[in-house]
């Protein structure tokens, strides 16, 4: 996102899985088909048209963390719903269901 960007809202959820890197790449390599997104096997960030979306993986907790940050609760809800259906569509092997904490960064 451009230096103006100002995140006033955030919502951060875990997911808990022996694949996490497997997943931080796969999200990223195809998000970055239609936005902009960089990741190395530890963390990764998606920038979408509605605020940024940061992936951070912990290996020996076996979790990849998202976090989720945008101008308004709705930019924030949007991509929460894209990172949820996308979980969905890659995590066929696994029954997984994300948990969001909203905050308020204002």
């Amino acid at each position: 996102m451009s230096s103006q960007f100002q995140a006033l809202y955030q919502s951060q959820a875990t997911l808990h899985s022996e694949h996490v890197v497997k997943y931080l790449v796969t999200l990223c390599r195809h998000f970055a088909r239609k936005v902009p997104a960089t990741w190395d096997e530890t963390q990764g960030q998606i920038e979408f048209p509605v605020g940024v979306t940061t992936l951070t993986v912990c290996e020996k907790n076996q979790t990849l963390t998202f976090v989720c940050q945008g101008d308004s609760e709705q930019n924030v809800a949007a991509q929460r719903a894209v990172i949820d259906s996308h979980i969905d569509m890659f995590s066929r092997r696994e029954s997984i269901a994300l948990e969001w904490q909203a905050t308020s960064l204002a």
